[in-house]
């Protein structure tokens, strides 16, 4: 069977989402709104996450609890969550524009570090650590596209019938992205952010991330070129870092 969204699972996705992104803490109150629900609901749902050390409450806020974290270090399946911050200084610094690093959660993308302000929608994009669907960006286009092709089409069946374009776009481009092992986004979803992005991969040559470049309009006619020194410089650096990365043939 397919998988697919369930209400009672999205809910409890949304709770620990919006917990996770307030380093205040969030209220009963706020989540009730944030879902559009009952407080009497939430709270059920906020009941149980706490029993399981999902969350914990301070002061009448919610925050994150340990288990979580004890999850994914288990998994080991966020490796880029604890990627060296320096080896993304270091991509910027190379390339002269802002690098940010994505990673699959679900059928989306979420930025968890980014370097540089040459792109303030991009930057934004990434301080908001918000969910957004794996077609729509260059970042999540090159984590879809190297995912096996039977979890491809099911992450992109997900999509609604308003994203039927979207999702025709990224098929279009699929061949592409592949053989030149990069992903582009030219202005799209962003009006001022232009965007070329590239696989990274683990030790083991397993993907754990995409790393994205992005600059603005006024260099949107270098994009091609900046796209073939992203992935070359990843190739580069990688390694210094434990990454298994390899250069395009």
């Amino acid at each position: 069977m397919p998988a697919r969204p369930h209400r009672t699972v999205d809910r409890v996705v949304q709770i620990l989402d919006t917990v996770s992104l307030s380093p205040r803490g969030v209220t009963l109150a706020e989540l009730a709104g944030v879902l559009n629900a009952a407080k009497s609901s939430v709270q059920e749902l906020t009941n149980g996450l706490l029993a399981r050390g999902y969350l914990i409450e301070e002061e009448h806020r919610f925050h994150l609890g340990p288990g979580p974290f004890i999850l994914a270090g288990r998994a080991n399946k966020l490796a880029a969550l604890s990627l060296d911050h320096q080896f993304v200084v270091e991509l910027a610094e190379a390339l002269g524009c802002t690098v940010l690093v994505g990673v699959r959660v679900g059928d989306a993308i979420v930025f968890v570090d980014h370097v540089g302000e040459e792109s303030p929608s991009l930057t934004f994009v990434a301080r908001a650590q918000a969910r957004r669907p794996l077609y729509t960006s260059a970042a999540g286009k090159t984590l879809l596209a190297n995912v096996p092709d039977d979890e491809m089409y099911r992450l992109l069946d997900l999509a609604g019938p308003e994203q039927a374009g979207e999702v025709r776009q990224f098929l279009a481009e699929l061949p592409e992205i592949r053989a030149r092992r990069l992903a582009f986004n030219r202005g799209v979803t962003l009006a001022d952010a232009f965007a070329v992005a590239t696989p990274l991969l683990a030790a083991d040559a397993a993907l754990i991330a995409s790393i994205t470049a992005g600059v603005g309009p006024e260099a949107a006619d270098r994009l091609d070129e900046l796209g073939e020194q992203l992935r070359n410089a990843v190739a580069a650096l990688g390694p210094r870092y434990g990454l298994g990365l390899r250069r395009a043939g």
